[in-house]
């Protein structure tokens, strides 16, 4: 059993009965305001559950795991921003990894609802009963995946509706959105990466080493 798991885990233990009655109290709809203290406290229950899991990378690189992550990634290709320059400047050597994940932790689909929230709820209590100091490491990943799932669901409800755009809420629209029809800004720029295409890459020649010259010779 890894070192510190008993404390984590009972903080997490401690944590949950108080955010899951915040959840129960809330009406359904309920005003985007309530769900903000929720958010505040799934992501500290979620700092806590992430630490009892194993690590994971958010590039899928092997040679950059803890590296900064392209946000504007092609759609073929992994999450590592540093292969990803290497291969705009064109480095064929620089090549993307065969099954990149989305996201590090659990980010269920949309649209966001408060049904949705308690689901994610009912199944996190379920995962937590089973839980245990000397549970195999998967359960431990289950577990700080739902309760990512459920911050994520909840930090979309804590953002004001006023557009409608189910993926995401409260983003304001974009008034230059392709073809003309009202659009947030998210999905506007989807689109609009969409309709450029795969990039074009341009592979340098290479050039040979230039011959060493000693000074005495």
């Amino acid at each position: 059993m890894p070192t510190g798991r008993p404390y984590l885990l009972r903080e997490v233990y401690d944590k949950t009965p108080s955010i899951d009655d915040r959840i129960c109290a809330l009406p359904d709809p309920a005003d985007p305001t309530e769900y903000e203290a929720i958010a505040d406290a799934l992501w500290d229950l979620f700092l806590s559950t992430r630490n009892l899991a194993e690590q994971r990378s958010g590039t899928g690189c092997t040679r950059h795991p803890d590296g900064p992550v392209d946000t504007e990634a092609p759609e073929d290709w992994g999450f590592c921003l540093l292969c990803n320059t290497n291969r705009r400047r064109g480095q064929p050597s620089s090549t993307a990894a065969e099954k990149p994940p989305k996201h590090v932790w659990a980010v269920p689909p949309p649209p966001y609802t408060h049904g949705a929230l308690l689901q994610t709820r009912r199944a996190l209590n379920d995962a937590l009963l089973e839980l245990n100091y000397r549970a195999p490491d998967a359960s431990f990943q289950a577990v700080a995946d739902l309760v990512h799932a459920a911050f994520v669901i909840s930090r979309e409800l804590s953002r004001p509706r006023t557009y409608g755009c189910l993926v995401h809420p409260g983003a304001p629209l974009d008034p230059a959105a392709p073809k003309g029809r009202p659009m947030c800004i998210f999905c506007a720029g989807r689109e609009r990466r969409a309709s450029y295409g795969p990039p074009t890459v341009t592979v340098r020649p290479s050039r040979p080493l230039p011959p060493v010259r000693h000074p005495d010779r």
